[in-house]
């Protein structure tokens, strides 16, 4: 789901500014929203607080890897890492039931998703090794928010309405945000506040979309099982190809076209499975 601002961040020039502008866009909506929603219950902060962690290492990780390669092979990497590990724990530890065609499916994105990240010849720019840890260590971050906020929101008596999927939603934004500008301002100082202020109205474009889809995602964490919603969000791999190809100029030749179709086949499959 995260296909929308991943572009915005990876063509400006300083990618952690961009990402600290998402945040506190999400922060401020969410803010503007809590008079009219209140407060989680009590059980759910708990989730809140952890999920947030992984949230903001997420956006520096990313942030990081993206000063270090190509969008086209670093969304790929970050996501395909984080569906393996979703759907494990999913199935080992919270035990989610997904049939033998659902796996089938899974298992086509998967390599799908991998199969994005391989250059389209020998000659080409390889990942670093700096690179591909941060890449690693986003889907992990990934996979750990999903996790944590798959189990929170559902927290509850009346965990699957609207509002209470909204509070959550909007308590973790908050959280979120106070923890990727604490971090900037340790990092960066007040500086980083003000070349936020200056992406103007791409970055309030970015925080806006990530705002939406992360609200979605977590809506559907509340009402279908953890691990197929996650991997269905991931295949936003798909929507980075394309966009790495209109505004960054990156290359897609015969092998990111072939496995751009594999992913997509393993989305019919699980649709109709």
């Amino acid at each position: 789901m995260n296909w929308n601002f991943a572009h915005f961040v990876k063509g400006h020039s300083d990618k952690l500014t961009m990402m600290l502008t998402i945040a506190i866009v999400q922060f401020s909506i969410a803010v503007m929203m809590v008079p009219f929603l209140g407060y989680p219950v009590p059980e759910a902060w708990i989730w809140l607080s952890l999920a947030a962690v992984p949230h903001t290492t997420y956006k520096i990780a990313l942030a990081k890897a993206y000063e270090l390669g190509e969008m086209t092979k670093i969304y790929p990497i970050s996501r395909g890492f984080s569906i393996v590990l979703v759907t494990s724990v999913s199935m080992l530890v919270f035990h989610d039931e997904l049939t033998g065609v659902m796996l089938l499916g899974i298992l086509i994105i998967v390599l799908g998703t991998f199969g994005l990240s391989v250059p389209e010849n020998s000659s080409a720019v390889r990942l670093s090794g700096v690179a591909l840890t941060l890449c690693l260590g986003a889907g992990l971050s990934v996979a750990a928010y999903t996790m944590l906020d798959g189990v929170g929101v559902r927290v509850g008596e009346n965990a699957t309405t609207l509002k209470s999927i909204a509070t959550f939603a909007a308590w973790l934004f908050i959280l979120d945000g106070l923890g990727m500008m604490t971090f900037m301002y340790f990092y960066r100082g007040r500086s980083a506040f003000i070349a936020a202020v200056e992406t103007r109205g791409r970055g309030l474009l970015a925080g806006f979309a990530a705002f939406a889809c992360f609200w979605i995602a977590i809506w559907a964490f509340a009402h279908a099982p953890i691990a197929l919603v996650a991997v269905l969000r991931e295949t936003s791999v798909l929507f980075s190809l394309v966009l790495g190809k209109l505004f960054l100029s990156e290359k897609i030749g015969v092998r990111r076209s072939f496995f751009a179709l594999v992913t997509f086949f393993g989305i019919v499959i699980l649709q109709f499975s």
